[in-house]
């Protein structure tokens, strides 16, 4: 079934028929389903990637563990990676799911591909900015035996610059996936 529909004026073809909707559309009529999904596959491509950062001479990025000193302090090392795992991942999609709801609708680009880019690697910013700024000197390097100083400067810069690089690669799968577009915007 075809349909007529006005988005900035100017009518638009639309179509019920799931056959030929986009995947911009389908997320448009199914946007906490897609933010779980979101959330669970950018969380966990950049958690994999934290791992392997040493390959590329950045210092490894373990949340799992360093989730697992805070919730499990006095565990097994491997009862605090699975714990640290599991609080990290809800962590994830629930950061995914408040960025959907609250964020994404308010932030000021349209809901085009490079609009929803623009929005994630926003969201992606303010996440390692918060990171480095409150998460890592007061939860986390306490919770392991570290001083992280003001803004984890005391981890040195390429410790930043690394928490960054991993917000923003967790932004890129968050825009990649979450990209709700109206028919009209491509």
């Amino acid at each position: 079934m075809t349909g007529t529909d006005v988005h900035n004026g100017a009518p638009v073809a639309t179509t019920t028929d799931p056959a030929r909707q986009t995947w911009g559309t389908w997320v448009q009529a199914h946007r906490l389903a897609t933010a779980f999904l979101a959330g669970l596959v950018a969380t966990h491509i950049a958690t994999i990637v934290g791992y392997f950062m040493p390959a590329i001479g950045l210092p490894k990025l373990d949340w799992n563990t360093a989730n697992g000193a805070v919730y499990t302090p006095a565990a097994s090392p491997l009862v605090q990676f699975v714990t640290g795992g599991i609080f990290h991942y809800v962590d994830g999609i629930v950061f995914t799911l408040l960025y959907v709801v609250a964020l994404h609708p308010r932030l000021p680009w349209r809901n085009t591909s490079r609009g929803n880019m623009a929005k994630a690697l926003t969201f992606g910013t303010i996440l390692a900015v918060l990171s480095v700024a409150i998460m890592t000197p007061l939860v986390y390097a306490p919770a392991m035996g570290g001083n992280a100083g003001f803004l984890s400067l005391n981890f040195g810069w390429i410790f930043v610059m690394a928490v960054f690089l991993w917000h923003w690669l967790y932004a890129i799968h968050l825009g990649v996936i979450y990209n709700p577009t109206s028919p009209g915007d491509r």
